[in-house]
């Protein structure tokens, strides 16, 4: 281990691997739970299920605001929320409120989403893909705020290692414990917002990426990317069974219990992939034994690719085109079928995006009010306390209180009739979440289009 004060950590030769299969990663989630913990005061390095044991004195001693650790999954500590149980309650409350909304609180890649195509009023009629003013129909999203139709891209920029010295820990206060590492590598990329780290080996998937940075800076040709090492513990250490001697925390005043490698991706909107996906019913006119058997006809529908664009960004009207990606870009086509499709997928990138993350004063693109309201949200759902942090646990109980129940020796709440009808519920949290969501909701109308 590297001796206090040295100032910047040397190379790691022979450290934990940066590259692993078996780890089961968290799901992906508007909010990240680092950036819960930071809401609702929970030590960071307590909630990444570590301590600094070698140090004297240590780095945030567990006892001075927290009896316990956080694990990763429920059955490692019974008696507490973990990070798992925490991740997928957050996820739950974001689709809660993006329902009421009728968009993401923060932007979202949709895959697959399947539409009826627009057909017209009367049954018997069949139409000609167009609309009354003679524009091609259009049909509506299930979220909206639209930004763009198109996929999730990634793009590897490059692999930070410690042996390469582009991945560097640092003692910053030379108080002995290396809180921060810091990636250095070269790029040609212009926008700070799609760079972003993951960790090493999963192709850039989203639940690998790594949130939040404190900066990232594009200087001299290079992108540096600063983050809190607590983050970057070797996930392989959070698959532990318990024993007899129960959980021990994760010693990161020790170096190798670090990862050694780090992936840089740029994350865009990938518009070379089809955006829509024109679906036939195919009609079968003969019998037969063995569907798609020999002289029968497939009962696989016809597809054709297509692009999308946006009529209306706020509600969610978009228009699917037939279409074929040459040299660059979409060119219109006709159906490959002689009438209109019965069904259409759309690919499409939406969400709320903050002024701060557009103005790049912020790397997360999520709004702080609406993080709020999902922390609220999540921390009312909780039915185990918030490890052994005090705070933490006051806060959590306390929006946790059903507003709705008047039990005898305890507070009795007056909720006005809107409180008391919220979609959420009536717990303390769920109500707060539901004050400020009602203020933002948006009830789409409905787009007949013929």
């Amino acid at each position: 281990m590297p001796t206090s004060g040295s100032g910047t950590m040397t190379p790691i030769s022979g450290g934990v691997p940066g590259v692993w299969t078996d780890v089961i990663p968290f799901p992906y989630t508007l909010l990240s739970i680092y950036r819960y913990a930071q809401l609702m005061g929970i030590p960071p390095m307590h909630f990444a299920s570590a301590q600094t044991p070698s140090l004297v004195p240590q780095v945030m001693p567990i006892a001075s605001s927290c009896g316990n650790v956080w694990t990763k999954y429920d059955w490692q500590n019974a008696d507490q929320v973990s990070h798992m149980q925490l991740a997928f309650t957050i996820k739950e409350a974001e689709y809660e409120i993006a329902r009421a909304l009728g968009y993401w609180p923060a932007p979202l890649w949709t895959s697959e989403e399947i539409q009826m195509y627009p057909k017209p009023w009367a049954r018997e009629y069949s139409g000609i893909g167009v609309d009354i003013s003679g524009r091609p129909k259009a049909t509506r999203s299930n979220f909206g705020k639209v930004i763009a139709g198109g996929r999730r891209g990634v793009t590897l920029i490059g692999t930070a290692t410690t042996l390469g010295a582009s991945l560097v820990y640092s003692d910053d206060d030379s108080d002995g414990f290396y809180e921060h590492a810091t990636i250095t590598l070269p790029t040609t990329i212009t926008e700070i917002n799609e760079i972003k780290p993951y960790f090493a080996g999963h192709s850039g998937d989203l639940e690998w990426e790594i949130r939040p940075v404190r900066y990232k800076v594009l200087s001299g040709g290079n992108v540096i990317i600063k983050i809190d090492s607590w983050q970057l513990i070797d996930p392989t250490l959070y698959e532990y069974l318990p024993t007899d001697d129960g959980f021990s925390a994760i010693d990161i005043s020790d170096v190798t219990n670090f990862v050694t490698s780090i992936e840089v991706y740029r994350e865009y909107n990938n518009n070379a992939s089809a955006s829509s996906q024109f679906i036939w019913e195919n009609d079968l006119s003969s019998t037969c034994t063995s569907c798609g058997g020999i002289g029968c006809e497939d009962c696989t529908p016809a597809t054709q690719d297509g692009c999308l664009t946006i009529r209306n960004y706020e509600l969610g009207i978009v228009t699917p085109f037939p279409a074929e990606y040459s040299n660059g870009s979409w060119l219109a086509s006709t159906w490959t079928e002689c009438r209109e499709p019965d069904n259409i997928k759309l690919w499409y990138y939406s969400g709320l995006v903050s002024n701060e993350y557009i103005q790049h004063r912020s790397y997360d693109p999520l709004p702080h009010e609406f993080a709020m309201a999902i922390a609220w949200l999540a921390s009312a759902r909780l039915d185990r306390p918030l490890c052994g942090c005090g705070n933490a646990q006051s806060i959590a109980s306390s929006l946790q209180v059903d507003m709705a129940l008047a039990n005898r020796g305890e507070s009795s709440y007056y909720l006005t009739p809107d409180a008391l009808n919220s979609p959420f519920g009536t717990r303390v949290g769920e109500v707060k979440a539901w004050k400020l969501i009602s203020k933002f909701a948006n009830h789409r109308l409905g787009v007949a289009v013929i």
